[in-house]
């Protein structure tokens, strides 16, 4: 593991000769995911470039520049304490919701729907994840136990989740606003929200997804196309029953990097939503289980992050973090398999897309800066353990389950 010496504030200082670490098992997933997923940008894409641009790498290239920048910010954010990110938590926010609006006004429509800026090179949707994450975290944590209270937890938790998803669904994007409410609503229960507040916030927000997918025109004939799947495989909608197709046209080992047959043409959009599916046909069984696998590696090490935080916030922000990067992950893996309706949600690190690349990139670095913090924090104070003092506290003890903010001491 890579070490440099730090020096901290006085407010913060560590014993001389403290040294800090990087979870390399964070960044050996990372790394994986980002290989595997250039190397499937440039196979899905080349025929594609060369045709509309004339240049086979312009995606490829496009894909790169984000992996760039996405690299640099995070190791900009490694440079500082997570804990200055509650500062510009609310300006991230306006600025989102800003975007948002924006869109609706002013977005380039793409089949059907208006989710993108500057020739859908810039979506506000990604950007909304992680300033969610941000905002919750930040708000939930200096609350401590007053969101047990309806008027402090549930109500103003609502109304700031409401919004986010609101000026999503009418871009429309059902799938991402649904992946910010179950984003928020984690957050919200591991910070110690009481039972009866998650089946209230639940059968509301669970009602209006429902009503809302039967509803919309698009989202509705999708659901009704996943019926017909369960009845019958092959009255499959087209991107599904062609999904199929390429994972089982995989077996074992698949045919070989870049001799995919189903990206040129039958499978839609198989350098975005359908990229798993070309793993599968390319990379085989065997592909597919090594991308699962590093993803499944990527939420260890984040659960980890958010186990050993020195303090709520932390705690909250590498929980958020992750199950933006799982859930969506799942999601995607979901689709593409013909378990749930079809839904356009990219795969991170592996679907095309410079604004989700960014994003995760960066919720990455702030994962790195947590990880790193808390084993600080451990060697700093080598007589109390962070770890067991947050283990302890997630005991339940007769059904009496404890705030998350107070297994951290009161700390804020």
């Amino acid at each position: 593991m890579a070490s440099v010496t730090v020096v901290r504030k006085k407010s913060d200082r560590v014993r001389p000769g403290i040294k800090l670490y990087f979870d390399y098992w964070l960044l050996l997933a990372t790394t994986g995911l980002v290989v595997v997923g250039m190397l499937m940008v440039y196979s899905t894409t080349f025929d594609l470039g060369l045709l509309v641009h004339d240049q086979p790498t312009y995606y490829f290239r496009r894909q790169l520049v984000a992996l760039v920048i996405g690299v640099v910010v995070s190791l900009i954010i490694m440079q500082f304490d997570y804990h200055i990110l509650r500062r510009f938590s609310v300006l991230l926010m306006f600025i989102t919701l800003g975007s948002l609006v924006f869109l609706l006004f002013f977005g380039e429509s793409n089949f059907g729907a208006v989710r993108g800026l500057y020739a859908n090179s810039y979506q506000p949707s990604e950007l909304a994840k992680l300033s969610t994450v941000l905002y919750i975290s930040h708000w939930l944590s200096s609350k401590g136990d007053r969101i047990k209270d309806i008027t402090y937890g549930l109500l103003p938790f609502s109304v700031i989740t409401g919004v986010v998803c609101f000026l999503i669904v009418v871009q429309p994007d059902l799938s991402s606003a649904g992946l910010v409410a179950i984003i928020g609503l984690t957050i919200f229960f591991v910070a110690g929200a009481e039972l009866r507040q998650m089946l209230i916030a639940g059968a509301i927000g669970g009602g209006i997804f429902v009503f809302l997918a039967l509803t919309v025109p698009h989202a509705a004939a999708r659901v009704a196309a996943w019926q017909e799947v369960l009845r019958d495989p092959n009255q499959a909608i087209w991107q599904v029953k062609q999904a199929l197709i390429a994972l089982g046209s995989g077996g074992l080992l698949g045919v070989g990097l870049g001799n995919s047959t189903q990206k040129f043409g039958p499978l839609p959009a198989a350098h975005t939503d359908g990229v798993f599916a070309i793993v599968g046909e390319e990379l085989g069984l065997a592909g597919s289980l090594v991308v699962i696998l590093l993803l499944g590696m990527l939420v260890w090490r984040g659960i980890r992050a958010s186990q050993t935080a020195r303090d709520s916030y932390g705690g909250l922000l590498a929980l958020g973090i992750t199950c933006w990067l799982g859930y969506q992950a799942l999601i995607n893996i979901a689709v593409i398999t013909a378990v749930i309706p079809f839904t356009g949600i990219a795969l991170p690190f592996l679907s095309y897309g410079g604004s989700s690349m960014l994003m995760s990139l960066i919720g990455v670095g702030i994962l790195l800066n947590v990880s790193r913090d808390a084993h600080l924090a451990t060697r700093s104070q080598p007589n109390k353990s962070v770890t067991e003092s947050l283990r302890a506290s997630l005991s339940l003890r007769r059904g009496d389950r404890r705030s998350y903010l107070s297994r951290f001491g009161g700390r804020r």
